[in-house]
């Protein structure tokens, strides 16, 4: 499995700050993207694509991963996808964040969250292959329900629907995580002082995607798949 450790400190995936939370090997990059359901993926417009191109965007987006490719998807015509698919193989940053807890010092500047965050960099390729852009999508689709079958439990896309969606992949070249775990991390001497251990509150407010029961629509008639149920939704699984 590959291993992003940077060669230099100016490598772009580089932690500098609290080095000791970073871990740059492949498993523990891939199980941050695999958990979670959104990314968010910062680009740059090609030159002449619109009035001011040299704004950076960051998007939300759904996303599936294979291997070591991030894969999105969108409307042909989209900004985004225009300027992925671009012949020059666009550098694209992709960043997941997964929140689980906020840590309340008494001090503002000792709040902090526990969280594990992944930072992949690659370049945008337009998905042509049919084969690879089924196999894409199929992830992509899978990947909010805990990578269960759902690509295959639907009604699959008609040759419209295939024809009017783009696919990128990002091939991951560099990537980091970063992780924040544990207690709160007053001052010493804040800590000592009885009146402000008596006046403010310090410590941990867990956080957690909980999913509820499955709502059906007004027109469905069909059974909640188990995969849906809470008890499937909320256990934890990885790919």
């Amino acid at each position: 499995m590959a291993d992003y450790t940077p060669t230099s400190h100016k490598a772009i995936n580089q932690v500098h700050r609290l080095k000791d939370r970073a871990r740059y090997d492949a498993e523990s990059i891939h199980a941050i993207l695999d958990r979670n359901i959104i990314a968010h993926v910062g680009f740059t417009l090609p030159p002449g694509a619109a009035e001011e191109d040299d704004w950076p965007f960051v998007m939300p987006m759904c996303y599936g991963r294979i291997d070591d490719t991030v894969y999105i998807h969108g409307y042909v015509s989209g900004r985004m996808m225009k300027a992925l698919a671009s012949d020059t193989r666009p550098k694209v940053c992709i960043t997941v964040t997964e929140v689980s807890g906020l840590v309340v010092a008494m001090a503002p500047f000792h709040n902090s969250m526990n969280y594990q965050c992944a930072v992949v960099f690659g370049r945008g390729r337009l998905v042509d292959a049919p084969d690879e852009k089924d196999q894409a999508l199929t992830a992509i689709t899978n990947q909010p329900f805990r990578h269960a079958d759902r690509w295959n439990d639907s009604r699959l896309p008609n040759k419209t629907e295939m024809v009017s969606t783009k696919v990128i992949a990002v091939q991951i070249e560099r990537a980091s995580a970063k992780f924040r775990t544990g207690g709160v991390s007053d001052d010493l001497k804040d800590m000592e002082n009885p009146e402000l251990v008596n006046k403010y509150f310090s410590g941990i407010v867990p956080m957690k995607t909980v999913f509820g029961t499955p709502e059906p629509s007004e027109y469905n008639a069909a059974p909640v798949p188990a995969y849906l149920h809470p008890d499937a939704m909320n256990a934890e699984k990885h790919k």
